[in-house]
C-alpha cells in the first residue's frame, strides 16, 4: 500500500467515524425500542376497536373524528421509528413486518372513517355542520369518502383484488430490477484504470477524455438495447395488469384510474402536456445555445448528449463539506423568511440530532429523504453522503419536505390533512432546489460559475417541466398502445419514444440512441404513470419561485399560509386560495417560459464573456 493510498483510507475511515455522530435521536418519536413496541401493540388494538357509526350526532361525530386523528397521529409517529430502522438496516425484516401492520393499521382507521362519513351523507353533514360548526373543516373529509364509492368492489372482492394487483405489480418491479442488475455495460479504459460502463456511470460522464464519454454513452445504451425485449415484456405485462384493474373499478383505462386517484383527470394531464408542448421552442433554444457553447470549449464541431456532464474548461465545482452545506442552505432558503430558515437551520445543526448521513453505504438504504410525524420535529435522512453541489441540492429538496410536513405539524394541521397530492409535495421541495442554484449563482462573480450554476439551475427546471410533459405523452402513448395492440415489442417502444421527444428536444435528431430511453425510466416500472406528477411539480415549483424572488415579502405571507394550512380541500382550491386567483394550465406554463426565456438569455451573456475570455 502506497503511502498516498494509505493517506486516501485514513481520510475516508475518518470521514465515516465522523459520519457516526450524524445520527437521528429516535428518542424524538418513543424513548427506547421497548416502548415503541409496546406501543405499538397498544396501537394496532386501539385501531381495531374503532367502529364504523351510522348515525352519529354532531357531538359524536366530531369526537369519532379527533379519535381517528389520535390515532392518525400515533400509527404516524411509529412509521416514523420504522422508517428509520429499515433505512439503516434493509436486511431488518422485522422492522418491515412491523412497518407493514402499522401501515394495515392506518389504512383500517382511514377506510372505518371514510364509512362512518358515507353513512352521515352529504345533507346529514351539513345539517350536523350547521349545528356544530367545527365539524365544516372536514368537509374535505367527506368529499374524499363519497368520490370513491363509483369504484369501488364489494369488501372481499376488492381484498381480493387488491392483494392479486400488488403480488402482481411486486414481481414486475422485482423482475425488473434483477435485469438491470444483470445487465453487462462492459468496462472502459480510462486514464484511473478499468470502469464500469454502469456502476460507474457518474464518474465516467465527467471523465476529461471525449472517447471516454463517448465509450461510456453508447455501451450503457447498448446495454439497454440488449435487453430491451425483456423490459418490454414486463412494461406490456404492467399496462395490462392496470388496464384490467381500472377497468374492474370502472375507469375507462389505467390513466383515468391513476390520475382520479392523485385528484386530477386525463384532460388535466393532457392540457397540461399539451401546452408544454407548445412551448417546445423555449427548451429547444437552451439546448442549441448550450450545445453550440458546448461545442466551442471542446473544438469540435457537433457537441452530444456524452458532453453534457463535463465540466467545462475554467471551473471546477466546489466540494459541499457539512459546515458549507448549514452556512448556503439556510441562506438560499432566505425568500421563504426567518421563521422557514431557522427551522432549516435546527434541522441540519448537528446538536438536535436530525440528520443521518454516512460516507459509507454499509446496509444503509441507498436513498434520501425526510421523516415526519406529528409531535416531534422533522428529520432528514441521506443514504450516502457526497460532499457535492449536486448532492446539496438534495438536501435542500428532502430537506424541503420535512419543513413542510414539520410546520403543518406544529400548526395543528390534521393527521387526516398532512398529507397531499404527491405533486404538490413535490413542487414545494423542488422550489427549494431552485433557491439553492439561484443563491449560488447570485453570490459569485466568476463568469464560469455563474454560467455553471445557471445551467444547473435551467437543467432543474426544463427538466421538470419539459421532460415530464414528454414523459406523460409517452407513458399514455404505451398505455393506449400496448391495450390497443399497436404497441407490441422494443421497437415499437423505441419508435414511440423517439417521435415524443423529438417534438420536445434537439438531442434525439442528433443522438438516436435516446430512443432506448424508456427502458431506463424505473419509474414507470417501480411505480407506474407517477411521473406525471413531476410535470406539475415542475410547473408549480418555477411559478413560486418567480414569486419568491420578484417580492419575497408578499411571497412568504402566501407561503407561511400554505405552509400552515395543510390539505384540506381540493388541490385547486388550495391553489387558488394561494396565488389569488384561478390560474389555467395555459396561464401557468406561459408564466413559467418567461422565467425560462430570461434565464436562457442570462446564459447567453455569460457564454459571450466565457468566449471572449478565452479568446484573450
Amino acid at each position: 500500500m502506497t503511502k498516498r493510498h494509505l493517506a486516501l483510507c485514513l481520510a475516508l475511515a475518518t470521514a465515516a467515524a465522523h459520519a457516526e455522530d450524524r445520527r437521528i435521536d429516535p428518542s424524538i418519536w418513543f424513548p427506547s425500542a421497548a416502548a415503541e413496541a409496546a406501543d405499538r401493540t397498544q396501537l394496532l388494538a386501539d385501531s381495531e376497536a374503532l367502529p364504523v357509526l351510522d348515525k352519529p350526532t354532531p357531538a359524536a361525530l366530531l369526537e369519532y373524528i379527533h379519535r381517528g386523528e389520535a390515532l392518525m397521529a400515533r400509527n404516524q409517529r411509529h412509521q416514523a421509528w420504522l422508517h428509520l430502522r429499515t433505512a439503516l438496516d434493509i436486511d431488518d425484516h422485522a422492522s418491515k413486518d412491523a412497518a407493514s401492520s402499522v401501515g394495515d393499521a392506518a389504512a383500517s382507521v382511514a377506510e372505518r372513517t371514510r364509512k362512518t362519513l358515507r353513512n352521515v351523507g352529504d345533507a346529514g353533514f351539513a345539517k350536523d355542520a350547521t349545528a356544530l360548526p367545527a365539524l365544516a373543516h372536514y368537509h374535505w373529509l367527506l368529499e374524499r369518502a363519497t368520490r370513491d364509492l363509483p369504484h369501488e368492489l364489494p369488501e372481499s372482492e376488492e381484498a381480493i383484488e387488491s392483494s392479486l394487483a400488488d403480488q402482481d405489480s411486486s414481481s414486475f418491479w422485482a423482475i425488473y430490477q434483477k435485469t438491470r442488475r444483470a445487465t453487462h455495460y462492459g468496462t472502459v479504459h480510462t486514464a484511473k484504470g478499468d470502469l464500469d460502463a454502469g456502476k460507474d456511470a457518474d464518474m465516467l460522464a465527467t471523465d476529461p477524455d471525449r472517447h471516454v464519454r463517448e465509450q461510456a454513452w453508447k455501451q450503457k445504451q447498448a446495454a439497454l438495447a440488449a435487453s430491451s425485449e425483456t423490459y418490454a415484456a414486463i412494461l406490456a405485462g404492467i399496462v395490462r395488469l392496470g388496464d384490467r384493474t381500472a377497468k374492474l373499478h370502472h375507469f375507462a383505462d389505467a390513466p383515468e384510474a391513476t390520475y382520479f386517484g392523485r385528484l386530477f383527470t386525463r384532460a388535466d394531464v393532457d392540457a397540461t402536456a399539451n401546452a408544454v408542448e407548445a412551448q417546445a421552442s423555449v427548451l429547444q433554444a437552451y439546448q442549441t445555445l448550450r450545445a453550440a457553447h458546448t461545442a466551442r470549449r471542446l473544438g469540435v464541431d457537433q457537441a452530444h448528449s456524452w458532453d453534457l456532464s463535463m465540466p467545462l474548461p475554467g471551473f471546477t465545482p466546489p466540494a459541499f463539506d457539512e459546515a458549507r452545506l448549514r452556512e448556503v442552505i439556510p441562506a438560499a432558503l432566505a425568500p421563504l423568511g426567518a421563521d422557514y430558515t431557522a427551522h432549516f437551520r435546527a434541522l441540519l445543526d448537528p446538536a438536535t440530532k436530525r440528520t443521518d448521513l454516512a460516507t459509507v453505504q454499509g446496509t444503509r438504504e441507498d436513498d434520501n429523504f425526510s421523516i415526519t410525524a406529528p409531535g416531534a420535529p422533522g428529520t432528514l435522512f441521506l443514504g450516502v453522503w457526497q460532499p457535492t453541489v449536486k448532492a446539496a441540492s438534495v438536501v435542500a429538496h428532502e430537506g424541503g419536505h420535512a419543513m413542510h410536513t414539520q410546520l403543518m405539524n406544529e400548526h395543528g394541521v390534521s393527521p387526516f390533512f398532512n398529507h397531499g397530492p404527491s405533486w404538490m409535495n413535490e413542487g414545494i421541495a423542488i422550489l427549494n432546489e431552485m433557491l439553492f442554484y439561484e443563491y449560488l449563482y447570485q453570490h459569485t462573480n466568476d463568469p464560469a460559475a455563474k454560467a455553471y450554476y445557471l445551467q444547473a439551475q435551467l437543467d432543474e427546471m426544463t427538466f421538470e417541466i419539459f421532460t415530464s410533459a414528454e414523459e406523460a405523452q409517452l407513458e399514455e402513448g404505451i398505455y393506449d398502445g400496448v391495450v390497443a395492440g399497436k404497441i407490441r415489442n422494443a421497437a415499437d417502444m423505441d419508435a414511440l419514444t423517439l417521435d415524443i421527444t423529438k417534438r420536445f428536444e434537439i438531442w434525439p435528431a442528433i443522438d438516436p440512441e435516446l430512443s432506448h430511453a424508456w427502458a431506463g425510466k424505473r419509474l414507470m416500472f417501480q411505480d407506474p404513470l407517477y411521473l406525471v406528477n413531476y410535470l406539475n411539480a415542475g410547473l408549480l415549483a418555477t411559478k413560486m419561485f418567480a414569486m419568491a424572488t420578484k417580492d419575497p415579502a408578499d411571497f412568504q405571507k402566501r407561503y407561511a399560509a400554505l405552509m400552515a394550512e395543510g390539505f384540506d380541500a381540493s388541490p385547486k382550491d388550495i391553489l387558488k386560495r394561494f396565488f389569488g386567483r384561478e390560474l389555467t394550465p395555459a396561464e401557468l406554463v406561459g408564466a413559467d417560459m418567461d422565467v425560462i426565456r430570461g434565464k436562457t438569455a442570462a446564459l447567453g451573456k455569460l457564454y459571450t464573456t466565457l468566449d471572449t475570455d478565452k479568446a484573450h
